[in-house]
């Protein structure tokens, strides 16, 4: 199932995708350069019909986090992605993606696969189960999942849900796609094999086992207790065969010789990968059941920017998603026969802080650092140029976008006060000597060391701004160049005490808690393979199981709220601003765009070209 947070290589800033485990609803990271996977913001609301309540009504933003309640909304559209039936389209014609990490792993629910390309490609050649609206409500893809019954926890039982699968799918070995496939995904990711790379094993850990029901294409769920997510767990499925054991797991899907076709389904197969050109290159799938698919092929072509918005320009690819910078989006438009789509977006720009490395394993020390970082200022230099209003896209908070049910502004103790950051040091015992720059404690300087990822503009910035403000309150901060291609293996190693990137958010903010600030598992002492932080905080560990099960919205936001603060206050992560969508394509170019929700189920059959 698509993880709901991934790390995502956005041209010139890395994006992780946060994973909520689930197929479709994708979450990652990147660093604006670098990909990586979705974050843990979910959707919703009631949790029992995947739906959001986005209705942007005024509700307190006090900071308080007690009433849950949704803030103004930021005024960005939801979707803008020239909606058409398939009738008054074309048959036929290619359409080219540029992404920004060409796939090294191609099994998206291992850490190693779990980016914003991978997720892109996906959804052209595996299964995804729900169709989201514009509002993150979903209904069922037919063509995977027929119908669906949820039966609320008990006493006795935990949430049953039962997913009639269409006997007509298939993996393009021929196999049908069954209750067995769902089974493999449960015990692959549930914990229990902890030599499985898993990206998050949230959601799956909250399943007590995987039946088969009345044949063996109706597949009977039955979780431990109630789990209001149970859609985000249940939004795709792997193959089994892909899944038999760690070696499989981890090793079997990985490099461009392992892309296994006969563990992938769906409108469209694989036709080629040219690994000097760094292009994957898809056709209409012979052995799809569905409506056929409108284009002839689909390339995704690994490009950084400001190549990627080059090649736009010239007509050599077709889709850049996500233009991070005015200088993109200026030259984007000068394609005579494109267009610029812009909604919002689910994707934040935040500073991971390493719990563990170097002066921000202290606490006082990450504490100042945030309060005396402009975040206002960061927000203003990386998006000048864009049409938009930086100050209405800062972000306070770690789950909920301005504008979602349960959005509250949390940051208010870590507002920009340079003074209070100082004095905060001086009573922490580092003190700045006489005649130095640079703050002390037992002869310890205070310094920082800030990964830096060469040639990513956003990186750069950041970190030469943060340079300035740590400056101002004695703290020297240290930009260690890291090559790009060492982002992974940084983040993943622990090797920075701060590090900035993207977090791309899913449809289940709620969902997914422990993928990026929990442990490995409930109990345990390790950090979740996502908690690049490596921070456990206690009172989050004990907010989690509740979370996760709470069925009355209101309380479950109250609660996501609570851990939110505590995560402030830890300076697990600090987020800075939430991102507009802007995404360059052909002007003709029917149902494929900017959205907020919709893009995490796109039914790519239905693709196509105006006449």
């Amino acid at each position: 199932m698509k993880k709901l947070l991934t790390l995502l290589a956005l041209l010139m800033s890395f994006t992780l995708v946060a994973a909520a485990c689930g197929s479709d609803d994708d979450g990652a990271a990147s660093d604006d350069g670098v990909e990586t996977g979705s974050d843990d913001s979910s959707d919703d609301s009631s949790g029992d019909d995947g739906s959001s309540d986005d209705s942007g009504d005024d509700s307190s933003d006090d900071g308080s986090g007690d009433d849950g309640g949704e803030t103004e909304d930021d005024g960005l559209p939801l979707s803008d992605m020239n909606l058409q039936s398939r009738d008054s389209l074309q048959d036929g014609g290619e359409l080219r993606f540029a992404i920004s990490l060409f796939p090294g792993n191609w099994n998206g629910l291992n850490v190693d696969g779990n980016t914003v390309s991978l997720d892109r490609i996906d959804d052209f050649v595996m299964p995804n189960n729900w169709i989201y609206a514009e509002d993150a409500s979903f209904d069922v893809d037919p063509d995977y999942v027929e119908s669906f019954d949820v039966q609320d926890a008990t006493a006795d039982t935990g949430l049953v849900v039962t997913l009639n699968l269409n006997p007509d799918a298939i993996w393009n070995s021929g196999e049908s796609i069954d209750w067995e496939d769902y089974e493999a995904t449960w015990k692959a990711c549930n914990g229990e094999q902890e030599d499985f790379n898993c990206a998050s094993t949230d959601g799956y850990n909250q399943i007590a086992s995987i039946e088969q029901g009345d044949s063996p294409f109706q597949v009977i769920v039955t979780f431990q207790s109630s789990y209001p997510d149970w859609s985000a767990v249940l939004s795709g499925v792997f193959p089994a065969e892909g899944l038999v054991d760690a070696a499989t797991f981890n090793e079997g899907w990985a490099g461009n010789d392992n892309f296994n076709s006969d563990w992938h389904t769906g409108p469209f197969a694989l036709e080629s990968i040219d690994d000097a050109e760094r292009v994957l290159t898809l056709t209409r799938n012979p052995n799809w059941w569905g409506e056929p698919a409108l284009l002839d092929t689909v390339s995704f072509r690994e490009l950084q920017n400001p190549a990627d918005v080059q090649a736009f320009a010239n007509g050599e690819v077709d889709v850049v998603e996500t233009m991070i910078d005015s200088n993109s989006v200026s030259q984007a438009e000068n394609r005579t026969d494109g267009a610029i789509r812009t909604a919002g977006s689910l994707q934040w720009r935040h500073f991971t802080f390493q719990s563990k490395s170097g002066n921000t394993q202290d606490l006082e020390v990450r504490q100042a650092i945030v309060k005396a970082t402009n975040r206002v200022a960061i927000a203003q230099s990386d998006l000048a140029g864009l049409p938009v209003v930086p100050e209405q896209l800062l972000l306070g908070n770690h789950f909920f976008m301005p504008g979602q049910q349960g959005y509250v502004d949390n940051s208010g103790d870590f507002a920009y006060d340079p003074e209070a950051a100082m004095a905060q040091l001086d009573a922490a015992g580092w003190v700045l000597p006489e005649g130095s720059e640079v703050r002390e404690k037992d002869g310890v300087p205070l310094e920082v060391n800030y990964a830096m990822l060469t040639g990513v503009a956003t990186s750069e910035n950041e970190g030469k701004l943060l340079q300035s403000d740590l400056a101002n309150v004695g703290i020297q901060l240290n930009l260690v160049n890291t090559p790009t291609d060492d982002f992974v293996s940084t983040l993943v190693g622990g090797t920075f005490d701060i590090i900035a990137f993207t977090w791309q958010g899913t449809n289940y903010p709620m969902a997914n808690v422990r993928q990026i600030y929990g442990a490995a598992s409930e109990g345990s002492d390790e950090p979740s393979s996502s908690n690049f932080a490596q921070l456990i905080m206690p009172e989050v560990e004990a907010l989690i199981p509740q979370i996760d099960t709470e069925n009355d919205l209101q309380t479950r936001i109250d609660l996501t709220n609570q851990a939110d603060k505590i995560i402030w206050d830890n300076v697990h992560t600090m987020p800075i601003y939430r991102r507009q969508s802007f995404t360059a394509v052909p002007e003709n170019l029917a149902n494929m765009g900017a959205s907020t929700f919709q893009l995490t189920s796109l039914q790519v059959e239905n693709i196509g070209y105006t006449n």
